[in-house]
């Protein structure tokens, strides 16, 4: 064998092995963007899910929420005419049956959703107004008023409106 055989034979061989090389370069490339490709998409797609669940989850905290401002503001609004002398003593009683009814719903549906902070502000101003209605406790709309800021800043906090506190600044 000669050296020009030889180099040959030796270019060859490099020359194959190169050619296979960059075959497998190639293929393996190819493949990891099929592969990463699949990955990212599956994962996205559990995203998805998980976005959609939270926002869902948040879109019902707040119409129950609404429904339960609803019947809270129903009802101070009952006892606030009650106090002035413009409800007649005949349907207060109607007036509460509703109100409790509601709050018991109410309570259901907050029971479902809420953190112990918001339950635990809805139960205080519950509380109140169900004192207030059973005669063991004086209406005073400062306190009122108080408590129901107090359940409104824990509502904020758990759908994260706003972190800090509203305070109510008026006069009356």
């Amino acid at each position: 064998m000669n050296w020009t055989q030889a180099f040959s034979i030796v270019g060859t061989t490099l020359f194959s092995v190169g050619a296979a090389s960059a075959i497998l370069f190639a293929l393996s490339s190819w493949l990891g963007k099929v592969w990463a490709s699949r990955i990212l998409e599956k994962e996205r797609r559990e995203l998805d899910i998980y976005k959609e669940t939270i926002l869902s989850v948040r879109n019902d905290k707040v119409v129950t929420y609404r429904a339960a401002l609803d019947v809270v503001s129903n009802i101070l609004a009952a006892l606030d005419a009650h106090e002035s002398g413009r409800v007649k003593p005949e349907n207060a009683g109607k007036i509460f049956d509703q109100f409790n009814d509601n709050r018991l719903r109410v309570y259901g549906y907050l029971a479902m959703l809420a953190p112990q902070p918001v339950m635990d502000a809805q139960d205080e101003l519950m509380d109140y107004v169900l004192q207030i209605t059973g005669g063991s406790a004086e209406y005073n709309w400062e306190t009122v008023r108080e408590k129901a800021i107090k359940f409104i800043n824990e509502v904020r906090k758990d759908i994260g409106i706003d972190k800090k506190p509203i305070s109510y600044n008026g006069e009356l």
